[in-house]
C-alpha cells in the first residue's frame, strides 16, 4: 500500500506544473499491449472485430452509418500516444483523455454539448485475495459509445454476447441503453465483492469469538482499509446516476432512464451495506480487544490460584526449614510425613474452596 503511495505521489509530482491537457499516464497497467475491439448493431445488423491499427478504426468509422449503435473498447490505456490519437479521431476533448490517462482519478461525469464522459472504478478480489481497483472511462454520444479499461481483463466481456443474441431488446435499443449496461456491470461488481467481503467478514468474527489472534488485528485493519476504498469510490457513482436521471445529458432518454433508477437502487442498498459492514468492523476490533483481555484475565486467573495455593505451603516448609535446636517436631519419627499430609490437605481444601466460589 506505502509502494503504491509513493508511486503516485511521483507521477502528481511530474504532472505537477504542466499546462491543462497534457496528455500523461498515471497508473500501473497489467496490460503488455493495448487491444480495441470494435462493436457495431442495430435490430438486424451485428458485428465485432479487433481493431489492428487506427488507419483500421477510420476505415471502421467512415463506413459505419449513424443508423448503428457503435462501440469501441480500448483495453490498456499505458500507450499515452495511441490514447490520444483514438481521441483525436474520435473528437473527444484533450481534457477528458486527460482523466482517461489519470488511473487515480476519483469517479465524476462530465457533461459537454453532444456528449458525456463517466469515471469508474471496476473493483476485483486479486489472487492474494486484495481488492484491485481498475480504471473505466465510458465516453458516450447518440451513436457512439467509447470505453477505456485499465485492467488486465475485459471487464465487458460479457457484453459482446448479450448484444449479439440480444435482438429483441439489446439491438433495439439506442447507445444510452448500451451505456446504461455498461454502467449497470461495474455496480453488480460491486455487489458480488460486497457479499465477499461479508462472507470473510462473518467468519473473521467467529474466529475471533473462540480463537483470537494476533494476527486478526491486522487482518481487521486491512479489511478496513479496504473498505474504505470500496465506498469512496461507490459513492460517487450516487452522484453520476442522479445527474443522468435529472436529464443533465440529453442522450439519455426517459425509457432508459428507468433501468438507470434500478441501478440508482442498487447504488444505495450498496453503501447501506457498506456502512453496516463498517459498524461490524467497529465491533470486531471491541470484540478482538476484549477477547484478547478475556483470555489474559484467565491466565491471570490461573497463575494466581496457583500462586496462592503455594503461598502457605511455601510457608510450612519455610517454617520448617528454619536452624532451631529446640523445634520437637524435628526429632519425631512421623513429623515429615505429617508435615507432607497437612501441606497437601492445605492444597485439597484451598482448590475445593475455590471451586465452591467458581474461580476454576
Amino acid at each position: 500500500m506505502a509502494k503504491k503511495k509513493r508511486k503516485r505521489k511521483q507521477f502528481i509530482k511530474h504532472k505537477a506544473g504542466k499546462p491543462p491537457g497534457t496528455l500523461l499516464y498515471m497508473g500501473e497497467s497489467e496490460v503488455e499491449k493495448t487491444e480495441i475491439n470494435f462493436v457495431e448493431y442495430n435490430e438486424e445488423y451485428f458485428s465485432s472485430k479487433k481493431i489492428t491499427g487506427l488507419d483500421e478504426l477510420k476505415k471502421e468509422l467512415d463506413s459505419s452509418g449513424d443508423s448503428k449503435v457503435r462501440w469501441l473498447n480500448v483495453n490498456g490505456i499505458q500507450d499515452a500516444e495511441l490514447i490520444s490519437k483514438i481521441g483525436e479521431i474520435m473528437k473527444i476533448h484533450p481534457l477528458v483523455i486527460e482523466d482517461v490517462l489519470n488511473a487515480y482519478h476519483r469517479p465524476k461525469i462530465d457533461l459537454f454539448d453532444d456528449y458525456s464522459n463517466v469515471i469508474a472504478k471496476y473493483p476485483e478480489f486479486t489472487p492474494d485475495g486484495e481488492i484491485k481497483m481498475s480504471h473505466v472511462s465510458i465516453f458516450f454520444s447518440e451513436t457512439l459509445v467509447v470505453t477505456f479499461q485499465d485492467g488486465g481483463n475485459d471487464m465487458f466481456k460479457p457484453v459482446y454476447e448479450r448484444i449479439e443474441f440480444g435482438k429483441n431488446i439489446f439491438r433495439k435499443q439506442k447507445s444510452d441503453y448500451l451505456f446504461y449496461v455498461l454502467i449497470d456491470i461495474i455496480v453488480d461488481q460491486y455487489s458480488i465483492i460486497s457479499e465477499e467481503f461479508s462472507e470473510k467478514l462473518e467468519e473473521l468474527e467467529d474466529k475471533l469469538l473462540f480463537n483470537p489472534e494476533e494476527k486478526d488485528l491486522t487482518n481487521i485493519r486491512k479489511m478496513k482499509s479496504e473498505l474504505q476504498k470500496l465506498r469512496s469510490t461507490i459513492s460517487p457513482v450516487r452522484d453520476i446516476l442522479a445527474s443522468i436521471l435529472r436529464g443533465d445529458t440529453e442522450i439519455v432518454c426517459e425509457t432508459v432512464n428507468v433501468y438507470f433508477r434500478d441501478t440508482l437502487d442498487h447504488q444505495v442498498h450498496l453503501m447501506e451495506t457498506f456502512e453496516n459492514d463498517r459498524d461490524s468492523l467497529t465491533t470486531l476490533l471491541d470484540v478482538y480487544l476484549s477477547s484478547v483481555s478475556n483470555r489474559m484475565n484467565e491466565v491471570m486467573k490461573v497463575l494466581t490460584i496457583i500462586a496462592t495455593i503455594f503461598i502457605p505451603l511455601t510457608f510450612i516448609a519455610g517454617l520448617y526449614g528454619m536452624n532451631f535446636n529446640n523445634m520437637p517436631e524435628l526429632q519425631w519419627e512421623y513429623g515429615y510425613p505429617v508435615v507432607l499430609f497437612l501441606m497437601l490437605l492445605v492444597g485439597v481444601v484451598l482448590l475445593l474452596f475455590f471451586k465452591k466460589k467458581n474461580w476454576l
